[in-house]
């Protein structure tokens, strides 16, 4: 599907307060990079979006931030189809900027859109950090649990009454 040969390595970031001044794989200073990320979302549904990653020269990597991505997404899927919100996503590839201007004046199919688009030659799992602290030598420091999404969730209010059933109290009274 995809024409274009890959290009870039991709990680997502899921802490929101780390800012990755530095590449996680070569210590490098990072700079910015804005790409038309293509993003699909669970069922069906495919955008692109033009969102400024951190990017590391020397490693070819651009590193997204989830709770960014994720407060995007919610703020087009609120408008667009509210029943996907807090579905499962996938950050696929990228594709020129010429192509996403086009397609944001035209609207193109995914296959449209996923023929123009490169998908990522290395995708990497997200980024997990350690917790800061003084270990011993042969201690292995903890790995911290990224915080769970703020607004990239399935409404809750309507999960919690699934299943309750209220049954009727035929006597009329207390």
């Amino acid at each position: 599907m995809f024409s274009a040969p890959p290009q870039y390595n991709f990680v997502l970031n899921p802490y929101p307060d780390e800012r990755l001044s530095r590449c996680p794989f070569c210590n490098n200073k990072t700079g910015q990079r804005k790409r038309p990320l293509v993003i699909h979302v669970d069922p069906v549904h495919l955008i692109t979006l033009n969102y400024t990653c951190r990017y590391c020269e020397h490693c070819d990597l651009l590193i997204a931030h989830k709770h960014e991505i994720e407060h995007i997404l919610y703020n087009v899927f609120v408008q667009r189809d509210p029943s996907a919100i807090g579905n499962r996503y996938l950050i696929m590839g990228t594709v020129e900027r010429k192509v996403w201007r086009e397609a944001s004046k035209r609207p193109q199919t995914p296959i449209e859109t996923l023929t123009q688009a490169r998908r990522f030659k290395v995708y990497y799992p997200e980024l997990r950090a350690t917790r800061p602290g003084w270990y011993r030598d042969d201690e292995q420091p903890p790995i911290m649990e990224p915080p769970p999404s703020q607004e990239w969730v399935k409404d809750r209010s309507a999960r919690g009454r699934e299943g309750v059933e209220i049954e009727d109290d035929e006597s009329g009274g207390i």
